[in-house]
């Protein structure tokens, strides 16, 4: 893909991603499924893109890391695995890696609450490792399947699954999933 084809897929993202909190805001969306019927020439057709705000994030993330086939790359800010609720995530990561799904996480090295998160996925054999000290990683970025992308503001945490106002959301789109890999992988490599 040219970098071109990628710069306008990301910045499809970002218009997606715009689009939805607002639609999200105005709209008093929990939920809903937009599709994109017509997007511009250069873009991607067929995307669909769901809210996903508050609560329902957790139950629909649940579901998609539990229904993944092939691949799970996980960039995130703050990954605090210290309830039942996040510890479940933590689970499902280590037995989808133990089936061998090829799951990666890259988490954020200055968050202290990441390392009891990064020392149980390192002890089960899953791929983690925290990002480099030249740039912060405040991601909340997960690729499944090359298919499914969630962006948006809620870190792994239980503060931000049961507790905050978060808006995110989840993209269907393989196109935007392989860009978002080359992206996730760059930053995996350290860059």
């Amino acid at each position: 893909m040219r970098r071109g084809s990628i710069g306008s897929i990301l910045l499809l993202v970002v218009l997606l991603v715009g689009i939805s909190f607002l639609g999200g805001y105005y709209l008093g969306s929990r939920g809903r499924t937009i599709t994109i019927e017509q997007p511009p020439a250069t873009a991607p057709s067929g995307i669909k893109v769901e809210i996903i705000n508050d609560r329902d994030y957790y139950p629909k993330l649940l579901s998609l890391l539990s229904s993944a086939n092939r691949s799970i790359y996980v960039a995130m800010f703050e990954f605090k695995s210290d309830t039942d609720e996040i510890s479940r995530i933590v689970e499902i990561l280590i037995g989808k890696s133990k089936k061998g799904v090829d799951v990666k996480v890259v988490l954020e090295n200055t968050i202290d609450d990441n390392e009891l998160t990064y020392r149980r996925l390192l002890a089960n054999g899953v791929p983690v490792r925290f990002d480099t000290r030249a740039k912060t990683t405040h991601a909340k970025l997960i690729i499944v399947d090359g298919r499914f992308v969630i962006v948006g503001s809620h870190n792994w945490s239980y503060m931000a699954m049961m507790r905050n106002h978060e808006a995110s959301v989840l993209i269907d789109s393989p196109e935007i999933a392989n860009a978002e890999t080359e992206y996730f992988m760059q930053i995996w490599g350290g860059n």
